[in-house]
């Protein structure tokens, strides 16, 4: 026989499997067209080279490329044992028929071959096609000021042939292992695989309760936000692992137990389906338990990347409170004198200039804060560096250096303290490590501290007596001398040349490490990383509820041809197309909507430690966390409910032949 004959067969075999190739082909298509266009996105040169851009986004879509890598490898793998197990019988009885293993590889070959070059081919074809308006979009949300042209690069066309075509081959050769091991009566049985009533597995059942246990008392118990970044991962498998023996070892349990209640069991739309569930749910177990990890996946994700992008300027404006801020540090150990006027010269420098290019100016104050790390401990301050993840500080000033910024006339005597704080409740009095100071007067002066005190930015301003107070109270260990330039603008459109002109002098001054910082830049920067994240969110959460659709459509479409015969001898002994709708529909809820279910709870627990880990990145609140996971899950369900209306249909169909 030529080749061409082979040709042919595979051909028409692919013709002859239109339902379940076709799906195979579209959504592999359309994984192959994802990965070109990201690959196509992260060796854009324009997000690397582009004024204005630091690099973030290419290096989230370099990690979104290896994602998908990942991803492909597992989805084709899974969805092409759903294809051998349909074509098993067909297989098989080729053999029967006289086609040797060889002569059916050689015809598997050339299908592999077929499909593998649509998919490959299409996927270029669709990724060129929509790889524009995916930029567009990545620039929009990142807001990026780059440049919008149309190139064809190379590279990622060769790496859709290299990574995929290796791939297919790879599940090529796979298939051919199973053929080459197996033997036509094994083959034509295939079908019928897992379907001898499974034992109740209690061990499994117990390891699934305690290791998802586990993952949730870890995802609700932890407060530092370090120990929760450490800790997600371990969470994480531990959920993974109690999904898994949960939905092979506890849904058995539970269907057992339903069989056990007459009142439930028996009703014609729970009988069928409830023994139907039980007698294949071994092989069920692992499919649905990726459905649902799929969905977990794509609610983290969506719900993370949405509250980190609506809480960008709520993040920029509580990073940096002022328009402009200058600071520049002078270590304790250092000689003082000329450093400090130099610094006071640079700072009066700016403002001057500002003046002269008509920059009107709330304010621009130069203040000096002798900074020194503490920690808040109760109504107590300990001071030396802490073991949080919180920047704690004490911020201290001279009472005649207040006075003379802010044009107030405040006395003080020896353990006489002027305090402003957001972080704690300062009393009458206020103890640092072993000593106590009497409070005067408790103030909140515009630009007195650093910065708003947010989560990680925990400071208490302290005004003393003189230096000599502020040594003592830092044990006249080292410390840092900073000074601080804060301005705010009356008009925010000039915010640009004002930066430019604060950035010039700065950069060219005779003190060295002088810091500029900007509202508008900060909110820049972290418009371009979380726009960039909540793009690869989006990318990456079509592209797994893609599979999990795909993966539930193969498992009704298969067990719908398995179920056809025996819905036949039910309705032959009676039982209505009512009741077969019925009984139907009762199946096809509970294989769809328990993943859903069951990754909606997983949400819920891991809530928590999210909220934990995000809450130093987003400083709008708990509640933009909540909207956004909401938001989330009424998208999912909205969206599942649609293609369940559809499977429900097309299982119908078959069965009912």
């Amino acid at each position: 026989m030529n080749s061409l004959f082979y040709i042919k067969l595979a051909f028409s075999n692919i013709k002859k499997n239109a339902k379940l190739y076709i799906p195979y082909i579209l959504t592999s298509l359309f994984t192959v067209s994802m990965y070109h266009i990201i690959q196509s996105l992260a060796k854009n040169d324009q997000f690397m080279y582009t004024p204005g851009t630091s690099g973030t986004v290419q290096v989230c879509l370099e990690l979104g490329v290896y994602v998908i890598i990942v991803f492909s490898i597992i989805f084709l793998f899974y969805t092409n044992s759903f294809l051998m197990k349909r074509r098993k019988k067909e297989i098989a009885l080729y053999n029967v028929l006289g086609l040797g293993k060889g002569h059916i590889m050689k015809m598997m070959f050339f299908e592999v071959l077929t499909t593998s070059l649509i998919v490959i081919v299409g996927g270029i074809g669709l990724g060129l096609l929509l790889s524009k308006f995916v930029y567009l979009g990545l620039v929009n949300l990142a807001q990026m000021n780059v440049q919008f042209g149309f190139e064809v690069s190379m590279y990622p066309i060769v790496m859709c042939f290299v990574i995929y075509g290796i791939l297919f081959f790879i599940i090529y050769l796979f298939n051919m292992i199973q053929i080459q091991v197996s033997n036509p009566i094994t083959l034509l049985r295939g079908e019928q695989t897992g379907e001898k009533e499974p034992k109740t597995k209690w061990i499994m059942t117990i390891i699934g309760i305690l290791s998802l246990g586990a993952g949730y008392t870890i995802a609700v118990s932890v407060k530092n936000p370090v120990t929760a970044m450490v800790l997600f991962f371990v969470a994480v498998i531990l959920v993974i692992i109690g999904t898994y023996a949960l939905f092979t070892a506890g849904s058995i349990t539970l269907l057992k137990a339903l069989k056990k209640n007459k009142n439930y069991y028996y009703q014609t739309r729970h009988f069928t389906a409830v023994s139907q569930m039980i007698y294949r749910m071994k092989q069920n177990a692992v499919g649905l338990a990726s459905i649902c990890i799929l969905y977990t996946c794509i609610l983290v994700m969506l719900s993370s990347t949405i509250s980190l992008y609506s809480s960008v300027k709520d993040t920029a404006k509580l990073l940096v409170d002022k328009d402009i801020q200058v600071s520049s540090a002078i270590n304790s150990s250092y000689e003082e004198g000329q450093l400090k006027v130099e610094v006071k010269e640079v700072y009066d420098s700016i403002l001057l200039e500002l003046e002269k290019e008509n920059i009107q100016l709330k304010n621009g104050i130069a203040k000096p804060l002798y900074q020194y790390y503490c920690s808040f401990v109760n109504d107590e301050i300990v001071t030396g560096p802490n073991n949080n993840f919180a920047f704690e500080c004490i911020v201290a000033l001279t009472v005649d250096e207040y006075n003379d910024i802010f044009n107030h006339n405040y006395k003080l005597n020896d353990h006489e303290i002027i305090t402003s704080t957001y972080v704690m409740d300062v009393k009458e009095t206020l103890k640092v490590d072993n000593r106590t100071y009497q409070v005067v007067d408790t103030v909140l002066d515009e630009c007195l501290l650093p910065s708003t005190d947010t989560k990680n930015n925990r400071y208490i301003a302290i005004i003393m007596k003189d230096e000599e107070a502020i040594k003592e109270l830092f044990n006249n260990d080292t410390w840092w001398e900073m000074y601080y330039l804060d301005i705010n603008l009356v008009d925010q459109s000039d915010a640009p040349r004002a930066i430019e002109i604060v950035r010039s002098i700065a950069d060219n001054n005779p003190v060295s490490h002088m810091l500029v910082e900007s509202q508008l830049e900060i909110e820049a920067q972290f418009i371009e990383l979380y726009g960039s994240l909540f793009f690869l969110g989006i990318f990456l959460g079509i592209l797994f509820l893609m599979a999990a659709i795909i993966i539930m459509y193969y498992k009704q479409l298969s067990e719908g041809y398995e179920d056809q015969k025996r819905y036949e001898i039910m309705q032959n002994v009676g039982m209505s197309q009512y009741e077969v709708k019925q009984s139907i529909k009762s199946q096809v809820l509970i294989f769809f909507f328990l993943p859903l279910l069951v990754a909606i709870i997983h949400m819920c627990f891991a809530f928590p430690l999210i909220v934990e880990m995000f809450g130093y990145l987003v400083y709008s609140g708990v509640n933009v966390f909540i909207i956004s996971t909401v938001i989330s899950i009424i998208i999912l369900i909205v969206i599942y409910s649609i293609v369940y209306a559809l499977t429900a249909k097309t299982y119908y169909k078959i069965v009912k032949k």
